[in-house]
């Protein structure tokens, strides 16, 4: 039992330092970025800083470079207990889809609830970031970062690789450390708790069904959702509504679903299993995870005090 912890111990001090270190790489292209569009100003070249073409290239740069050197860190862990590829029924992905709208829907409420109780305690409004920057954004570029990039980058990195090389330490083990490395990656509370969700529900799709088309597809469809046709609809009342009422149908939905079927959740072990007494200390309280979590801080003050 000591040997197993301390062999889940040194696994999950690699993956905290390697998207720890992806978080560090996304604060230092912004910074280095940031300066190389200042310095370009004192030479009579204006690039704003909310521009498509600045979002465009410095989301793929996080991604890109981010995602490269993760995966350098974190490549030599094995890849013993992969996913096993089976397709999955029309019934069944309808019902994972409703519960993924349900968790973004009841974890965006959270987001929403906690950053307006800062902003009473602060006596000044909270700015969603997401939404300051969409707003300054045309169509396109929100589909191509939002709806295209996103979702791919993101569940290769947050799903495709890590959970390949984390599963050997059980499904439950994968799914929750998954769903808060997804989570607090996102850099600030209003997102934190819907990707945590959504994290939590596409970690466990892409576990039974080892097909990464599966999630990217639930990502492109939520994240289309929230920033296309959210924007489009914001300015004709009679496709709000009937906008607000599709979206409160599948949450309960969902909700319906997910209590129905929770008794009928698959769960695997695993080889080295880390689920269980004292899971929290030997998955979270490593020098790595710690580390990640320490990085994760920084990112969200930055995006509070920007």
């Amino acid at each position: 039992m000591a040997e197993d912890k301390r062999i889940i111990r040194k696994a999950f001090t690699r993956v905290g330092i390697g998207y720890g270190t992806f978080l560090m790489i996304t604060l230092a292209l912004q910074l280095g970025i940031g300066t190389l569009i200042a310095a370009l100003s004192f030479l009579g070249v204006t690039i704003p800083m909310d521009s498509d073409w600045y979002i465009l290239f410095s989301s793929m740069a996080n991604y890109v470079v981010g995602g490269i050197v993760t995966y350098v860190i974190i490549r030599e862990m094995p890849v013993i207990n992969k996913p096993i590829t089976r397709r999955a029924g029309g019934k069944w992905l309808a019902a994972g889809f409703l519960v993924c709208i349900s968790g973004l829907y009841l974890g965006n409420m959270i987001g929403q609830a906690l950053m307006s109780l800062v902003s009473a305690l602060q006596g000044k409004p909270m700015i969603n970031p997401v939404e300051q920057v969409i707003n300054g954004l045309s169509g396109w570029t929100i589909f191509l970062t939002m709806v295209v990039m996103a979702p791919i980058c993101e569940e290769i990195i947050f799903r495709k690789i890590l959970i390949d090389r984390i599963r050997l330490y059980g499904d439950k083990a994968a799914i929750v450390v998954s769903g808060f490395i997804f989570g607090l990656s996102h850099g600030n509370f209003y997102q934190f708790f819907y990707a945590f969700f959504l994290g939590i529900v596409f970690a466990y799709i892409y576990i039974q069904t080892g097909r990464l088309r599966y999630t990217i597809a639930f990502h492109m469809m939520i994240n289309f959702l929230g920033s296309i046709v959210g924007l489009k609809v914001q300015n004709v009342p009679w496709l709000l509504g009937v906008y607000g009422i599709f979206i409160m149908g599948a949450v309960i939905a969902g909700m319906v679903v997910f209590l129905q079927n929770r008794k009928n959740l698959v769960f695997q072990a695993g080889g080295h299993e880390a689920w269980g007494k004292g899971a929290f200390k030997v998955l979270f309280l490593n020098f790595g995870m710690v580390f990640f979590f320490l990085v994760s801080a920084v990112t969200f003050v930055i995006s509070e005090i920007s």
